[in-house]
């Protein structure tokens, strides 16, 4: 069910994401941990990042696993940024293969990936969602999955605030899954150039793990540790957090 991993800080490779730790996202495709439904997070690799000239971050994703990638590895050693987020995917069964579903996902000057799926997307759950988009944010979709559906919900709701944005969408989404008295997992993590809103959250289903660690060079969220050292704090069940350069604040998610 896909791991992911964001950073904001000082410049660093991409591959303290992808390939360097000792359980970077090349790891928990094959071996992940804390995976709760799935095995491996095989079904493709992508990253975001912004390099200091443009508010609209670069993306690279591929259908690949990260070590079947051929310009992958060599790209995230030389490329660096202050800001990004990677992904491996576990792909949800009727939701279909290929790059278009691969994470991040980016739209104007936010990135996004989430890690969870949603009983009844391909019913009326999904229809309801997605007919509650304007057309502006429906026409950000370049394919159609639980996961862009909650990304184009957050850019909707978007009007440069990214809290309050993703607030507004977990208010909704949340509140249209249980009319629909469906199951769903909703770790989502989105980031613009200068912060990062992350998400644990889910209705009726376990909890997908995520974490959070502040390093001398930045901070820190992820699915699992990317690596064995300390600092790495869990993220409460239901809880919001908010990252900037500045301070990392956690909180109960709901109204802000």
């Amino acid at each position: 069910m896909c791991r992911l991993a964001a950073y904001l800080g000082q410049p660093i490779p991409l591959a303290e994401a992808l390939y360097r730790p000792s359980h970077s996202l090349q790891k928990q495709a094959y071996a992940p941990r804390e995976l709760v439904d799935g095995y491996v997070n095989v079904d493709g690799t992508g990253v975001a990042w912004w390099d200091g000239t443009d508010p609209q971050p670069l993306r690279y994703v591929t259908s690949d696993a990260p070590w079947q990638d051929a310009n992958l590895r060599a790209l995230s050693e030389r490329i660096t940024s202050k800001t990004f987020l990677a992904a491996v995917r576990s792909a949800t069964p009727g939701i279909g293969m290929g790059t278009l579903k691969v994470a991040p996902f980016t739209e104007g000057p936010l990135a996004a990936a989430h890690n969870g799926s949603m009983e009844n997307f391909r019913g009326a759950l999904g229809q309801e969602l997605v007919a509650s988009l304007s057309p502006e944010a429906y026409a950000t979709m370049q394919t159609l999955s639980d996961s862009v559906v909650l990304f184009a919900t957050v850019v909707d709701h978007y009007s440069g605030d990214l809290v309050q944005a993703v607030t507004d969408t977990f208010s909704h989404v949340d509140a249209t899954i249980r009319r629909h008295e469906s199951w769903a997992a909703l770790n989502l993590v989105v980031a613009d150039e200068h912060e990062i809103v992350a998400v644990r959250h889910s209705i009726d289903r376990p909890q997908n793990s995520l974490y959070v660690a502040e390093r001398p060079t930045g901070t820190w969220i992820a699915s699992e540790p990317l690596d064995e050292g300390p600092g790495w704090a869990t993220v409460p069940e239901d809880h919001l957090v908010h990252v900037t350069t500045e301070n990392t604040t956690i909180r109960p998610l709901g109204p802000s």
